[in-house]
């Protein structure tokens, strides 16, 4: 039994994020079954509660998804718009607490420590009011799921999807648990729960009373830091400032699996344009550049390349990319592709070659610089590599909805 609120953490998520964003600005569409594609159309992003009803599933292939739903509205995802809209729901966050961790683009964690004195509220009529902002000002709806940790605020916000507020103070978490079945849990997926299940763990507080050597040799270090956290522990606390990512990967499913290394080349471009993109924004530089495939039968190839020198120089690594594409075995079908650049560096340490030499090393950075400039005002692939034109007009249309993720 631990105190009511040791700690405050709230779990702010948007609800069908990509599907409210269209239905705010589309306010006609509301009722119809609405869905967002992705992944070069060929797959279902995001759907509106209608389409959930007949069936659609999010990542579910756009076929699939007309045969449930022949009458329903298909939309071409635009994320640029997508991502402004984040933009404004985490500054109305950032208006009720100062800490707050962007989790994703339609996710974050606010800490509340504080805010019930400040605004004479409670924790209830606080996430309340934080919906009632947002719906107000964005025309979309976000759930909100307080508690002692990131974990259970996290699971609190699911149980009143759409549209809810759940509190779970420190005395009812046991209460809470008793009803969650494991796979609930974040982190913990089918597999997993159906082992639990074989030592009669069904649900969360099972887990949470179980002792920590069994959690240990189950899950390892991550699954007793989740068994803390159901605890009332705090394993996570809120990063406002996360650290720089250890990988940057693209990667996507062709609308059809292709045997066309052109049309492979064109995608892998594609994606080294976006994850560059990415590594400029960072201000980082790579040690290393992975190919990655998965062919028609879903087995997966990586095709590695180690740099001499870190970089991010779009000629070195563009260089480097088509030399792993020439490695691709023929007589494949490949179903997706696309490339991670890994063991990241802050781009401060880059060094210039000796006998390359530091003006042409330079000249190539503001062609870098440049580029990024001119994507960012007119439009992601505004100056993009001739590889991608193998893509068609596929390329464009995918450019103009991806803004700068």
């Amino acid at each position: 039994m631990i105190n009511n609120w040791p700690n405050t953490i709230a779990h702010i998520d948007a609800d069908a994020f990509f599907a409210s964003c269209e239905l705010a600005r589309n306010p006609h569409l509301r009722g119809k079954p609405l869905m967002v594609l992705g992944k070069l159309d060929s797959c279902i992003l995001a759907k509106s509660p209608e389409a959930k009803i007949a069936g659609v599933t999010t990542a579910m292939p756009v076929w699939d998804a007309k045969k449930l739903c022949p009458n329903g509205v298909f939309i071409q995802g635009d994320f640029r718009y997508y991502t402004l809209i984040s933009r404004q729901m985490m500054a109305i966050l950032c208006e009720w607490s100062p800490v707050v961790e962007v989790y994703s683009v339609d996710e974050a964690f606010v800490d509340m420590n504080g805010l019930r004195g400040m605004y004479r509220k409670s924790f209830d009529q606080i996430g309340d009011k934080i919906r009632e902002q947002i719906k107000n000002d964005l025309g979309i709806t976000v759930s909100v799921g307080v508690s002692v940790n990131k974990t259970l605020a996290k699971m609190g916000c699911e149980i009143n999807k759409p549209d809810g507020t759940t509190i779970i103070s420190g005395r009812k978490i046991d209460e809470f648990l008793a009803k969650i079945p494991v796979t609930d849990v974040p982190g913990i997926g089918y597999s997993r729960g159906e082992l639990l299940k074989k030592y009669r763990v069904e649900n969360c507080l099972h887990l949470a009373k179980m002792p920590q050597s069994f959690v240990q040799r189950l899950f390892g270090k991550m699954g007793v830091l989740l068994w803390r956290e159901l605890r009332g522990e705090i394993s996570f606390p809120i990063l406002s400032d996360p650290p720089p990512p250890k990988n940057i990967g693209r990667t996507s499913s062709f609308e059809k699996p292709v045997s066309d290394l052109r049309m492979v080349e064109g995608l892998a471009f594609f994606h080294l344009e976006r994850a560059l993109n990415a590594l400029y924004r960072h201000r980082m530089i790579a040690s290393e550049i992975t190919l990655h495939l998965r062919n028609k039968d879903f087995q997966i190839y990586g095709i590695p390349y180690q740099f001499s020198k870190p970089t991010a120089d779009f000629f070195k690594i563009a260089k480097v990319l088509k030399s792993l594409i020439n490695q691709i075995p023929s007589g494949h079908i490949w179903r997706s592709t696309g490339v991670i650049l890994s063991k990241l560096s802050d781009g401060k340490s880059l060094q210039y070659d000796l006998f390359e030499g530091a003006e042409k090393a330079l000249n190539s950075e503001k062609v870098d610089e440049a580029k990024a400039h001119i994507n960012e005002k007119y439009g992601q692939f505004t100056v993009r590599s001739g590889s991608t034109l193998y893509l068609g007009g596929k390329c464009k249309k995918q450019s103009n909805r991806m803004g700068l993720i």
